[in-house]
């Protein structure tokens, strides 16, 4: 009976502490996605109006980023975060944050972003290949992420030098 308690106290822990890690892992990327808006320079062309990141499959990081950019700005454009239910009701946005299990969209995201400066950002491997500008990877335990110069510059953004220094990994 001893050890059933051990076993049940065991699983409890550890269903407690990986809810907690994935709690930790959508303030890290909601903190990421905020962050890169200091790194990243938008043409003229998209500097007036609101400052909009959409969040595509991953409600979580949605409400982490509504809470963490509440009243700010980025310049003098307020911040927008929209959550659209499928990729057909994504709009033009600044940032575009494809969550995991939708990362099978990410042809027709690229399709419909093409012609407008969108920094597209995921969080599977591989998706810098199919497209993505930055990809969130798990490198030791530690969320990292990942960054492809050519598709940035194809979306018509320009980067700040020190994002190459933070990334896990760039490939130009």
């Amino acid at each position: 009976m001893r050890n059933l308690k051990v076993v049940y106290l065991s699983f409890i822990f550890s269903v407690i502490f990986t809810f907690n890690l994935e709690a930790q892992e959508e303030k890290y990327i909601g903190l990421f996605l905020y962050n890169f808006t200091k790194y990243f320079d938008w043409p003229e062309t998209v500097k007036s109006g609101d400052f909009v990141i959409e969040v595509l499959g991953h409600k979580s990081v949605y409400d982490e980023l509504l809470r963490i950019t509440a009243n700010k700005k980025i310049g003098n454009q307020n911040i927008v975060v929209k959550n659209p239910e499928t990729p057909e009701a994504i709009g033009k946005c600044h940032i575009m944050f494809v969550g995991h299990w939708h990362s099978r969209h990410l042809p027709v995201i690229l399709n419909k972003l093409s012609n407008h400066p969108s920094l597209i950002i995921t969080e599977m491997e591989g998706l810098l290949d199919q497209g993505s500008a930055i990809n969130f990877v798990i490198r030791d335990g530690t969320i990292k992420f990942e960054m492809k110069i050519s598709n940035v510059n194809s979306h018509n953004i320009k980067t700040d030098q020190r994002i190459r220094e933070l990334a896990y990994k760039v490939i130009d």
